[in-house]
């Protein structure tokens, strides 16, 4: 019997020691295949057993196996990753994320309440901060392009600083802004651009560009960007968000081990898009050489003239470099992040740059068990080298800069302004005899530049007194200061408006040189305090929240202006003569208080009721008896899939159907415009007079009512989704400022009148095409189709914004059933019958003098796609963004052509007639004198000096353009894991804006003619004077220690 005990004692010991000799220690990271950070809790555990363990702060996890067992890695968001242990000892583990739980994402709405999306009634879409981050773009509002559906964004300018004017589902307001509001973590921040009209010199939207303030906010601090579409989402925020609303949530630091994060950037930008220009014929008048005019209707050049690229010449390789550094940690109690920036951007054209610091301090406390804390702290120092735009811009320069002589010799021996022409103190654009600047003189001696210190900052506090209750305030900050600075030579043929001239333009020789500056201090405060409560009843889960918000927004923009230099280019405003100069002080102020109630309730977790109401008193309506207004919204939400026999169906995943309904109300864009002022006069015998705009105690607040019907779906585990909506918005008692009767003396006068109508389809289409253990393809598609309509503008035949008239007879003028994207322009006077009328004597069309509808800028439709390509720790991203028509006015071409610089005048020898009849007269009888008058251009220039407008609006513009793309390699974590001092390390090479396949025969047809300030439908689609967007290539590296 002992001797059976021992032997089974001696195999139980075998088998002991057997295993034993098998069990080992496994170790690894687990990382996010979204960022390719280490996830902190991720659970490791050994499948089949209750052996568990979790990643640390670094991810990084150690646990004793056995070959032959399965590791099982999960996390909250991942799909479970199962790895079986074998030789190896290093398990590394990537984590996919779960599409799956696309209906349980909590996002960032309203006043940084988050919520369920599958709780929402509205479209709403999110972009990860790591996506706009990747383009390297310096405005990162210019990465949403194509990421958001329903979103227009346009760059005013390829130039270092330049502003974008973002528009979400299409123009609803003729007179006021249609730019969406901002929010940074639960509190407003300020997206203005300057109007020039602010300055002393009170010029207009279109000779020089201001960087909107939202492009200060560093990318690399964003962890999401949420899009409000729909109606009820954006009503919350009141009058300033009925365009939408963009909420910005910000890194605030993670908990475990202080992380230290770099990254920086090299850019390399060209210019690769040009207007063609004619090098057959040289500067004259009817064919004869005529050193006095810069036209090219001269002859023909000789045999062997050298002839030069000009437009090309100017330009440079613009050179950039951004650099971020972060450090962030922190414990279950308190959490910190310390970023900062350095981006220096340099310009396809000279000196043009843009320079900027960031430091930001972000950090999140629980200061008690019931009550919580989050604030920051973010300082901004900007330095902006600016290039004038539009009619005396250098780009217009260059076009017309004579194609015989080298733009790059701007300077005779002496160092002085070399000129082609004797200097003119006239400065009307359309005369053949004015001596325009050299392009590369203007960059250097015509200044502009601004330099900005601003300040954002906020504070969250949040207070549990019950598990049911929560009381929340928040408090921010939003101040900047920007000091301007604008000199123009007092050898200068550009001008500017003169208020020694009655704000007429005036060019710098006429006025011995002038002196623009301008000092711009803009302080926002706002705050709200919120109550909510949530309670379940049975299957009823119930939320209401009871709150206010208080808005303030003061702005002084104080303007010097002076003439007459004392010493030639002394840049200071005490170098004009002191009789020049001029003072302005604009103040501006805004208060807007909001009472605002919530309440969502949710059934059994498939059907969800929201409804909001807001109440506002408004500053701006001060002096009427409608300064309070109140708004509601209503939503409905349907998770059918909830439903018994649609539940865990393994095709349809998830549907929601949904629907939304608001009512919301917005001010005038101003104050002060309730009650007519008065302004000081320069006049003989001083004293005041009326200000610009009259008074109207009766102005009513804007109505908005939008209506939204949407759908989401999921297929196949989430493999397959989309978002489908259809709205429509209906505007009533429009606020816009039309022209009036000078007898009342005024010029202008705000005024309720007339009604828009804007509809819409949006899709968003996303897929996992491929999925396998080392490969991924992910796919998204955005499809935007948007009509805008004017139903009446009360009794006025036609309403303008004068900024939109940058060049010759076209301008974005609506009239009554036009489309809110309208361009008008003079066209062909025709007789009853249409057909077109020839002035006798000439042989030339005649003009109909007026303004007529003459293109829509609106496309058919946009599409946004994108697509990422995951192996290994290789990825390629790439975005293209296609649009299917729209017209575009060619200001650019309109100028060449009236210059005889165009490549459409080189069969100037070439006679025509003029399909047509003569103005004789007879032109409404039944028989018209058909036009038999021959035209030889060559001869007869008026043919192209006279050209008319709508020939020059190009219809039905296509695109498809390669937004950007993104190669990126992360060093694997077997690669990182010999050395201890890089936790993650990677390198990338993007490229944005890199080609354009077009049917537009300018240089860009996505361009802006002004800046972002000016309201309406902007000008969007006039290409005059502004440069396109450059290409540019980057390369750069991200490392984490």
């Amino acid at each position: 019997m002992r001797k059976h005990l021992l032997i089974l004692l001696l195999l139980v010991n075998c088998c002991a020691l057997q295993v034993m000799a098998q069990t080992k220690t496994i170790t690894g990271t687990v990382t996010s295949a979204a960022d390719n950070e280490t996830i902190p809790g991720a659970t490791v555990k050994i499948k089949g057993t209750t052996t568990a363990v979790a990643t640390d702060a670094n991810g990084k996890y150690s646990i004793n196996a056995t070959p032959g067992q399965t590791l099982v890695y999960t996390f909250i968001g991942t799909v479970a990753a199962e790895r079986v242990v074998g030789a190896e000892s290093v398990i590394n583990v990537v984590l996919q994320a779960d599409s799956r739980t696309l209906q349980e994402v909590v996002i960032t709405t309203g006043f940084g309440v988050k919520q369920e999306k599958r709780d929402l009634t509205s479209s709403v879409q999110v972009i990860k901060g790591s996506a706009v981050q990747a383009t390297q773009r310096e405005n990162f509002v210019n990465a949403l392009q194509g990421r958001v559906a329903g979103a227009t964004i346009t760059s005013t300018s390829g130039q270092p600083g330049a502003s974008s004017s973002i528009v979400l589902r299409g123009i609803t307001s003729i007179g006021n802004s249609n730019q969406p509001l901002f929010v940074i973590d639960g509190i407003r921040v300020n997206n203005d651009a300057l109007s020039q009209s602010s300055l002393a010199s009170n010029g207009d939207n279109r000779r020089q560009d201001f960087t909107n303030r939202i492009a200060d906010i560093n990318s690399d601090d964003i962890e999401t960007i949420t899009v409000l579409k729909g109606a009820d989402a954006a009503a919350v925020y009141g009058s300033d968000a009925a365009g939408g609303a963009i909420v910005i949530t910000t890194k605030k630091g993670r908990s475990g081990n202080g992380a230290l994060t770099y990254d920086n950037n090299f850019s390399f930008s060209n210019a690769y898009r040009f207007p063609a220009v004619q090098k057959i014929y040289g500067p004259g008048s009817s064919g004869n050489l005529d050193p006095l005019v810069r036209t090219a209707f001269g002859p023909a050049y000789a045999p062997g003239t050298q002839t030069y690229d000009n437009l090309q010449n100017i330009f440079q390789t613009g050179f950039s470099q951004q650099h971020n550094l972060a450090m962030e940690g922190g414990n279950e109690t308190a959490t910190y992040r310390i970023s900062s920036e350095y981006r220096h951007t340099g310009g396809v054209l000279p000196v043009a740059y843009n320079d900027k610091i960031s430091l930001r301090f972000a950090g999140s406390a629980k200061l008690a068990p019931k009550l919580t804390s989050s604030a920051s702290f973010n300082y901004f120092n900007i330095d902006n080298r600016k290039l004038n735009k539009g009619n005396s811009g250098t780009y217009i320069n260059a076009l017309a800069w004579p194609t015989n002589d080298d733009v790059r010799n701007y300077l005779n021996p002496d160092g002085s302004r070399r000129t082609l022409l004797p200097p003119k103190l006239t400065n009307v654009t359309a005369d053949g005899t004015i001596d325009f600047d050299n392009p590369l003189w203007d960059a250097n001696k015509n200044i502009s530049r601004d330099k900005t210190n601003r300040m954002v900052a906020n504070v969250d506090l949040s207070y549990d007194p019950a598990s049911w209750i929560n009381l929340r305030a928040l408090v921010g900050v939003d101040f900047y200061t920007t000091n301007g600075n604008n000199l123009l030579s007092q050898y200068s043929s550009s001008y500017q408006n003169s208020p020694l001239n009655s704000f007429a333009s005036t060019n710098g020789i006429a006025t011995g040189g002038i002196i623009d500056n301008y000092n711009d201090n803009n302080l926002l405060t706002n705050g709200s305090l919120f109550a909510t409560l949530k309670k379940n009843f049975g299957d009823f889960r119930t939320t209401l929240a009871l709150g206010a918000e208080v808005y303030d927004n003061r702005d002084q923009i104080n303007g010097f202006y002076g003439e007459k230099f004392l010493q030639p280019d002394f840049n200071t405003i005490n170098n004009t003569t002191p009789t020049t100069q001029r003072n302005s002080s604009n103040f501006f102020e805004t208060r807007r208080i909001g009472e605002i109630a919530r309440l969502g309730v949710v059934y059994k977790e498939m059907i969800t009721i929201n409804a909001t109401g807001r109440n506002d008193y408004s500053s701006r309506l001060s002096g009427t008896n409608n300064n309070t207004f109140f708004y509601p919204s209503f939503g409905a939400g349907f998770i059918f899939t909830e439903l018994p026999v649609l539940k865990n169906n393994k095709v349809l995943s998830y549907g929601k159907l949904r629907f939304s309904y608001a009512g919301v109300g917005k001010d005038p864009y101003a104050p002060y415009k309730i009650k007519s002022s008065v302004i000081q006069q320069a006049t003989t015998g001083g004293g005041f007079a009326y200000d610009v705009t009259g008074n109207n105690p009766n102005l009513r607040p804007e109505k908005d009512y939008q209506l939204d019907f949407g759908a989401e779906l999921q297929f196949f585990g989430g493999r397959l989704g989309t978002d489908f909506s259809f709205y429509q918005y209906r505007a009533t008692d429009q606020i816009f400022d039309p022209r009036i009767s000078y007898a009342s003396g005024y010029i202008l006068e705000l005024v309720n009148g007339g009604e828009i109508r804007n509809r819409g389809v949006e899709a968003q289409i996303t897929g996992i095409p491929v999925k396998t253990t080392n490969f991924t393809w992910n796919t998204f598609l955005n499809f935007t189709l948007n009509r805008g309509k004017v139903i009446n503008l009360g009794n006025l035949p036609e309403y303008y914004n004068s900024d939109t008239w940058m060049y010759a007879n076209a301008r974005a003028s609506l009239f009554p059933g036009s489309s809110l994207t309208n361009i008008a322009a003079y066209s062909y006077a025709r007789n009853n019958k249409g057909q077109i009328l020839v002035d006798p004597s000439s042989g030339l069309p005649v003009s109909n003098n007026a303004f007529v509808t003459v293109g829509d800028r609106q496309p058919d439709f946009t599409i946004g796609f994108g697509n990422t390509f995951n192996y290994k720790s290789l990825s390629l991203s790439f975005l293209l963004d296609i649009r299917k028509g729209g017209d575009v006015f060619n200001g650019n071409e309109l100028f060449l052509t009236r210059y005889g610089l165009s490549t459409r005048t080189q069969d100037r020898m070439q006679a025509r007639i003029i399909p047509g009849v003569l103005k004789d007269g007879n032109e409404n009888t039944d028989n018209p004198t058909v036009n038999t008058i021959q035209v030889t251009p060559y001869y007869q220039n008026t043919y192209y000096s006279g050209a008319i407008e709508s020939d020059f609006v190009e219809h039905d513009i296509n695109w498809i353009r390669l937004r950007d793309v993104t190669l990126n390699y992360n060093l694997p974590q077997n690669v990182l894991s010999r050395q201890k001092v890089f936790k993650s390390a990677s390198l990338f090479l993007t490229a944005t804006d890199v080609f354009l396949i077009t049917n537009y025969s300018g240089a860009d047809p996505d361009v802006n003619g002004n800046n972002s300030s000016t309201r309406g439908s902007g000008s969007a689609g006039f290409d005059y004077g502004t440069l396109a967007t450059p290409r540019t290539i980057s390369v750069g590296l991200r490392v984490k220690l």
